[in-house]
């Protein structure tokens, strides 16, 4: 349901989830020794790219990889990384190196 086209395969009863829960992303949380944790996108002004999409699963997995994760709730340290990665052509070839590029640049 983030884009058009998933948005018209669930109105037609298509096997994608729809619903409130349709774009959603969720995890264990282990904070609370493996509490789930989930947050739903889809009231966005605008749909996801595909490199939209490689950015934010790359921004994760860095995060995670540099045991920095607690970063993406610093409001102001989230928005600088979006704000230099959201203009990423949807041509870049390694859009992993570029998160991490970003992050080096900003700091973990």
């Amino acid at each position: 349901m983030a884009t058009r086209t998933g948005g018209v395969i669930v109105a037609a009863g298509g096997s994608m989830d729809g619903g409130p829960a349709g774009c959603s992303l969720s995890g264990m949380c282990d904070r609370d020794r493996y509490t789930p944790w989930s947050v739903n996108y889809t009231h966005h002004d605008r749909t996801y790219t595909s490199m939209h999409m490689a950015l934010v699963i790359g921004l994760v997995a860095k995060t995670s990889e540099a045991k920095v994760l607690y970063r993406l709730g610093d409001p102001e340290w989230l928005s600088a990384v979006v704000s230099r990665l959201a203009p990423t052509p949807r041509w870049t070839p390694l859009p992993v190196r570029r998160v991490s590029e970003v992050i080096e640049l900003l700091g973990t």
